[in-house]
């Protein structure tokens, strides 16, 4: 049963399905098990009975639990073609590293291909932008701001208003970086707990908050970036951060043949079971949560279409079973 996506839900299914008896398989187009939570530095806060541990440890640990199950993996596994069958059966083909495309045939298929970092519209519109990047000075995505090698005397541009955008400001203040925040709306998008965690550093001076401002263009001619600001200012920083959320992972053409129902914003459209428009398709994790992305969510989202999968199989199986003896 083919599970399309290795992170914290896909992995989540894989075991519920292992547990009841299935043969799950999951298919990670990266080289390691893990999904976004293998990027990510930081401590996780909002998981219970993991205190302290990065996102990142999270997902070693989810990893170490699927490898010690033997739950069959395949890495670098990259889906071709998924279609629906004259037997109503579903068509996987994937292309694995070094091997020749192979295909699969199941009743059943999870998709939990996650989300991706925003930003790359931004960085086409800029001015200067992919130039900055390329030089190791603009960064999309949290996850990067934790690698970087910073100073006290190092400055650091936030570009966006909400969670990510209040949550990576104030831990970079906590450590001594000077942080300011551009943001094009009026009032931050973030939690109001999160905009408030990050107040006290507003008064010290080492976190700013540029409401209704975007960015026209960025110099990099200097030892430091120059961001230049619409209707005129400019700030001076050692990296600029760009944190404009997530974008689903359901533009890849292997998908387009099913014609999956997806919201407005791209994300899968499922019902209570995780099933989405086309029967036996089920999307698990932040691919169908706009709403409550996190590892939480993802992992329950992942234990909810397995049971629903095993119910529905077991019927099946209680079906043929008694059709056989009439």
């Amino acid at each position: 049963m083919p599970i399309i996506g290795g992170g914290p839900a896909g992995m989540s299914c894989a075991l519920w399905l292992h547990n009841y008896g299935m043969h799950p398989m999951i298919i990670e187009k990266e080289g390691a098990l893990g999904g976004m939570a293998r990027l990510s530095p930081y401590p996780n806060e909002w998981l219970l009975g993991q205190r302290g541990k990065s996102g990142r440890e999270n997902a070693a640990e989810f990893a170490g639990h699927i490898r010690d199950l033997a739950v069959e993996t395949w890495l670098g596994g990259a889906p071709q073609r998924l279609r629906r069958e004259h037997d109503g059966r579903l068509q996987l083909d994937v292309a694995v590293a070094e091997t020749a495309t192979r295909s699969l045939s199941s009743p059943v298929i999870v998709i939990a291909t996650g989300t991706r970092f925003a930003g790359e519209e931004w960085l086409n519109r800029v001015e200067n932008a992919r130039r900055v990047a390329a030089a190791g000075r603009l960064h999309v995505g949290a996850a990067a701001v934790g690698e970087l090698s910073l100073d006290s005397r190092s400055h650091v541009a936030v570009i966006g208003g909400g969670d990510n955008a209040f949550d990576v400001s104030r831990m970079l203040a906590e450590n001594g970086i000077r942080v300011t925040i551009v943001m094009r709306s009026k009032a931050p998008r973030a939690q109001p707990v999160l905009v408030e965690r990050l107040r006290r550093h507003q008064a010290s001076g080492m976190a700013t908050v540029m409401a209704e401002h975007t960015v026209d263009a960025l110099d990099d001619g200097t030892s430091r970036v120059r961001v230049r600001l619409d209707g005129g200012g400019d700030i001076e920083v050692d990296h600029v951060v760009l944190l404009f959320g997530y974008r689903p992972n359901t533009n890849e053409s292997w998908l387009a043949e099913l014609a999956l129902a997806t919201d407005a914003l791209g994300y899968l459209v499922v019902d209570n079971n995780m099933e989405t428009s086309c029967r036996g398709v089920f999307a698990v994790g932040d691919v169908s949560d706009p709403a409550h992305p996190c590892i939480a969510t993802a992992i329950a989202s992942g234990t909810v279409a397995a049971r629903t999968i095993e119910k529905r199989l077991a019927r099946g199986r209680v079906h043929d079973f008694a059709h056989a003896r009439n």
